[in-house]
């Protein structure tokens, strides 16, 4: 399975994940199990807390974890510092949404977000009913048509783990990048420092 190329991604409508229940979840894109997925989650506060008052950082390599957990095997049944809500993927075709998230199953809910009139045609409703994927029409308001299959399937394994550490360094990635776009310039804090003003 490849990957779509982000500049071929529709970006997540804003109001899709409130008829899921996600809303105030975090979204990041991260590259799991060989294809780029976007996956909505939320952080375990004291978790996080833990893992930052430790220093630890997230194990998102298999050797490395595989190694974290030879020296310490509590790692792999500690609380993850995510959950992950589920995948989404906002696509043109049910053919294409469905490819992109047909690995994902033992690891979260699953949504394809795509054109009204093609999540609603009977093939692909009976199809989504089918592999357990929910619904989300792409346009204003986003209506959910239907509910993903929330049930956890398989036994979990330290794949799942690994996942999850993927996941909790995208997080950690994206609020660091965040907090440097707010971060002002040189510039503009030489010229705070100045007092706002400027020669003429």
């Amino acid at each position: 399975m490849t990957s779509r190329p982000a500049s071929r991604t529709r970006s997540l409508p804003a109001g899709a994940l409130a008829g899921l229940g996600w809303q105030g979840c975090q979204v990041v894109t991260v590259r799991a199990l060989a294809t780029s997925r976007v996956l909505v989650c939320e952080l375990d506060e004291p978790e996080h807390a833990r893992r930052q008052e430790s220093g630890l950082l997230p194990v998102a390599d298999a050797l490395l974890l595989h190694c974290r957990a030879h020296v310490d095997p509590s790692f792999l049944t500690r609380p993850s510092p995510v959950r992950i809500c589920g995948a989404v993927a906002v696509r043109a075709s049910w053919k294409s949404a469905r490819a992109n998230l047909a690995s994902f199953a033992a690891f979260g809910a699953r949504v394809a977000v795509l054109p009204t009139k093609v999540a609603h045609q009977d093939a692909v409703r009976a199809d989504a009913i089918y592999y357990g994927f929910g619904l989300v029409a792409a346009e204003h308001p986003q209506e959910m048509i239907q509910a993903p299959d929330t049930s956890a399937r398989g036994k979990r394994t330290w794949v799942h783990r690994l996942v999850e550490e993927l996941v909790y360094d995208a997080v950690l990635s994206q609020q660091t990048a965040q907090c440097q776009d707010r971060r002002p310039t040189l510039g503009s804090q030489a010229y705070m420092k100045a007092g706002g003003s400027q020669a003429t």
